[in-house]
């Protein structure tokens, strides 16, 4: 990569695209519900409480924010083949200001959860800057809603955790608090650049390994309801669902005994889930992982999200214990062989050419580590985060084609499940029917993992 010389924080630069910013093209049909569209973008809200809010300083931390990752002042412009990135000065945050009618305590945990919806029905293009709003909604002076808006195509779920941090330290400082020192935060340029060079693109013996594990494979991709040639004009939904605390410690036991984790399980669980909608038994499926480098990129924010394939022969698998352990197997040789998207794909170039086929379509599964409830934050303000309640969501964030699986465990010990999906291709019962049957397979094999898998 060959950035234009600039001095300082104050000049416009062009950058090439990263390589993550390279995989997401592969998605772009050039509608407003694309990775490049309008409704492609990252939001997370936070019940703030503990005095007023001044708004004027939160105006200025945000753009403290903004200053400290050039993420967040990048630009995404040009046509499809030719785009670039394009690195703003910092600018002024939008921060909307929306003040609640009275509202009783007991309604206002619902009333944050619909100001968040409401959020994500807006649209944010990928050539704005800064690519960063805010939205405050007060109940009174001592109880507020903060909702944070990112486009996604500069910025990542890890990377929300990273700006909510830095936002809430720069507040109090602004507001006159003594805070600690933010640790260095390594610019997104840094973090495409150790992609393409050294340890991050990964040694030969990674690549060789995955040409060896994807040698005739291809993506498992789900049949839609819709074909891609009914040309359906692109949007994204959301249906939620519960996995209830009895059946997830059920499955932290199962995993224990076979010296596995939660997440390996459920990803055993997953794939016993496509085999039944597809018959496949050579089951390729893929995960997000964090992509950071270990603690190398932990503070910085941007895209920086890795696909990473999962394929696991489950013929012949006679009990769901056995499935386990071959996808534990599957799990820890592809952790352990990480390379950039991108890398992986040149050595199986033909892997996702199912994904792309006019009747099916690419899911996605993450189930993602306990999440903090609280930022640690300084001066008199509290960050709790807002959990997701239940219910369907008919417009959302979009994802860039198919479906995306997420799994979380909340404070409850429930796990909350979102599967969003393109409207385009899926129906809502569809979807409601993936989601009940993937609970029934948690449910019967957390508890009876020795019971027969009945695969064809």
């Amino acid at each position: 990569m060959s950035p234009t010389k600039i001095t300082g924080v104050d000049a416009t630069e062009t950058l090439p695209l990263s390589l993550n910013h390279e995989f997401v093209d592969a998605f772009d049909h050039g509608s407003d519900d694309g990775p490049f569209g309008f409704r492609y973008h990252v939001v997370d809200a936070w019940r703030v409480t503990g005095g007023p809010i001044d708004v004027a300083a939160l105006r200025d931390a945000l753009q403290d924010v903004v200053k400290r990752h050039e993420a967040l002042r990048t630009r995404i412009v040009g046509a499809a083949g030719k785009r670039h990135q394009e690195i703003s000065p910092p600018g002024p945050v939008s921060v909307e200001i929306r003040d609640f009618p009275e509202t009783p305590e007991a309604s206002r945990a619902a009333r944050a959860e619909a100001l968040r919806r409401e959020v994500e029905k807006e649209t944010m293009g990928a050539d704005e800057t800064p690519a960063l709003r805010a939205v405050l909604g007060r109940f009174d002076d001592q109880d507020a809603v903060l909702a944070l808006m990112i486009h996604h195509i500069v910025s990542d779920g890890m990377s929300m955790e990273v700006v909510i941090r830095d936002l809430a330290n720069r507040y109090a400082a602004r507001t006159g608090h003594t805070v600690p020192d933010l640790p260095k935060a390594p610019q997104y340029r840094e973090f495409s650049d150790w992609q393409l060079t050294g340890a991050g693109a990964g040694t030969e013996t990674a690549r060789e390994y995955w040409r060896r594990k994807l040698d005739g494979a291809l993506f498992t991709a789900l049949p839609t309801d819709i074909p891609r040639s009914a040309n359906l004009p692109e949007s994204t939904a959301a249906h939620r669902f519960l996995i209830p605390n009895e059946v997830i410690s059920n499955i932290d036991q199962m995993a224990r005994k076979y010296r596995t984790t939660r997440f390996m399980a459920l990803v055993a669980m997953y794939q016993l889930l496509v085999h039944r909608l597809t018959g496949a038994t050579d089951v390729v499926i893929a995960t997000f992982t964090p992509g950071r480098g270990g603690q190398l990129f932990e503070d910085t924010v941007g895209p920086i999200f890795n696909f990473l394939p999962l394929r696991t022969d489950i013929a012949g698998c006679t009990s769901f214990g056995e499935l386990l352990g071959r996808t534990r197997r599957t799990c820890l040789e592809a952790f352990s062989h990480e390379i950039p998207t991108l890398h992986i794909f040149g050595q199986a170039p033909e892997l996702m050419r199912p994904a792309a086929s006019d009747t099916a379509a690419a899911a996605v599964f993450q189930a993602l580590p306990d999440q903090k409830q609280y930022v640690e934050a300084p001066g008199d303000l509290r960050y709790s985060r807002i959990p997701r309640m239940m219910g369907p969501q008919s417009q959302k964030s979009s994802v860039p084609d198919g479906a995306l699986w997420t799994l979380i465990r909340e404070p409850s010990g429930d796990a909350s499940g979102c599967l969003d999906y393109k409207r385009n291709l899926f129906r809502e019962e569809t979807i409601v029917s993936m989601a009940a049957n993937f609970e029934e397979i948690a449910r019967k094999f957390s508890s009876s993992p020795d019971a027969s898998l009945g695969l064809t």
